[in-house]
């Protein structure tokens, strides 16, 4: 009789947890957030039904497509922090400083500061000649 090794068994990633509601709750590591140093995950609830089960593996396999791929936001940090974080790193002068603190809590803050810097789009204007 001849022995076969089995292929190890490879970790599964991402995991997939009942709620008590019966929905399901996919959650899937995306890496570590580069501004906070903190790990950053990516998760979506699927409804309670005959086919969670099915639809929760279909919103695993998403979630890891947009890890692989780098589609996912790197961080949940907001404009406001990231601001923040500018500040303490820029060497200006003080007058400098103390134009863009300025732009910064005139401009900046009241309009995208609580936005989540992932959530950003750029915008591009149409130009006709």
């Amino acid at each position: 009789m001849g022995t076969s090794k089995a292929a190890p068994k490879r970790r599964q990633r991402g995991e997939i947890e009942t709620l008590p509601s019966g929905s399901l709750r996919v959650k899937v590591y995306a890496g570590t957030d580069p501004l906070t140093g903190k790990r950053n995950y990516l998760h979506e609830t699927v409804p309670a039904g005959p086919n969670a089960a099915d639809d929760a593996e279909k919103v695993r396999t998403r979630l890891l497509n947009q890890v692989d791929e780098q589609r996912n936001p790197r961080t949940r940090a907001t404009v406001n922090q990231l601001m923040d974080r500018y500040l303490e790193l820029i060497d200006v002068d003080a007058n400098t400083r103390k134009g863009y603190e300025r732009w910064i809590r005139n401009h900046i803050r009241p309009l995208l500061g609580a936005l989540p810097v992932g959530k950003l789009v750029a915008h591009r204007a149409t130009l006709t000649v």
